[in-house]
């Protein structure tokens, strides 16, 4: 944002907005039995033929979805970690094997790592949030709002459809389903969990940093880089970009299983694990020629927003009328 002051905001509303998704995707799931996903709730919903579309078209925005992120922390660790003029590709051959060695464990492993992974990003930022309080200029925070609201709403469509939106993927996981329908209040903790430490960032960035955190391509490593406790210096940055690097391995963990639950989903193949090593030479593909430059994957996730609303919020509502409908049709004829 060219007003970094107003990104709280846009934080609290995006966490808002994880909730009021939550809340509508679960009154969806409740339409079906125990087990079912999206997929089926379309079935149930439009017919076999919509349904077998919807596996298609899911399938691409998911591809889109990992291309996204892969590029991004591709191009994150070839600037922190590789020499200059590295290929892109070398890269992503240290992140593609991390990716299989998640998705071998199943769910459960995923799931069990990124509550572990997401505890220990809140810790190292409450951490640097100690450090860092002192030095903290309040003055940084305001002026709020100087440009008008508008800055404010166009940050917060970015962080619902490129973050919060994100939860999506939940629908596509028939084990997550389950639960959000029976006991979503599992699922509020990391939500909670997830805008905590999204706030703690902003007032470190805004508060250590203010304007010039619109230079900087990775605020905490440079935020932790410059801590001090009396005249020593604290040099904490790379736990917080092995915490940043563990999560986002979670996220594309996630999207890579989902992926090969469709792959098998189309073939009618029931072993998703079959699809591990295809799925990946796609996803790496993909991603290779997905965009030409650094500055095309920094703007991408402006147009993302746009292909992500329709799957995020335009097709569950869609879905969720056409269920009501369908019950209230079938309640007249009886």
């Amino acid at each position: 944002m060219n007003r970094p002051q107003d990104q709280g905001g846009a934080i609290i509303l995006g966490g808002i907005w994880i909730l009021a998704l939550l809340a509508l995707y679960r009154s969806i799931l409740r339409f079906g039995d125990e087990h079912d996903d999206l997929f089926d709730l379309i079935r149930l919903a439009f017919g076999r033929v919509i349904s077998k579309l919807m596996i298609y078209v899911y399938g691409i925005f998911v591809l889109l979805m990992i291309g996204k992120d892969l590029a991004i922390v591709w191009g994150t660790i070839g600037n922190i970690m590789l020499p200059k003029q590295t290929p892109q590709f070398v890269a992503a051959l240290l992140v593609i094997p991390i990716l299989l060695i998640c998705i071998q464990g199943g769910i459960r492993t995923i799931l069990h790592l990124s509550v572990f992974f997401s505890t220990l990003c809140l810790l190292t930022n409450i951490v640097i949030l100690i450090f860092s309080i002192q030095d903290i200029e309040a003055d940084y925070f305001f002026p709020l709002f100087y440009e008008g609201w508008k800055p404010l709403f166009q940050e917060f469509f970015s962080i619902s459809t490129n973050s919060s939106g994100e939860i999506l993927l939940f629908l596509l996981v028939p084990q997550i389903c389950a639960e959000i329908r029976t006991n979503i209040k599992r699922y509020l903790f990391p939500v909670l969990g997830i805008m905590t430490t999204n706030l703690i960032k902003y007032i470190v960035f805004v508060g250590f940093l203010g304007e010039y955190l619109r230079y900087v391509s990775i605020p905490g490593a440079v935020a932790s880089g410059v801590l001090t406790m009396g005249n020593a210096q604290i040099r904490i940055e790379s736990l917080v970009i092995l915490a940043w690097f563990s999560t986002a391995i979670i996220k594309f963990s996630l999207e890579y299983y989902i992926l090969t639950r469709i792959a098998s989903k189309i073939t009618g193949n029931g072993s998703s694990t079959f699809y591990l090593f295809p799925v990946g030479l796609i996803v790496w593909s993909i991603t290779m020629i997905m965009f030409q430059n650094q500055l095309e994957i920094i703007r991408f996730p402006e147009t993302y927003a746009i292909y992500a609303t329709v799957f995020q919020i335009i097709i569950p509502v869609v879905l969720w009328v056409g269920l009501k409908l369908k019950i209230i049709i079938r309640a007249r004829l009886e």
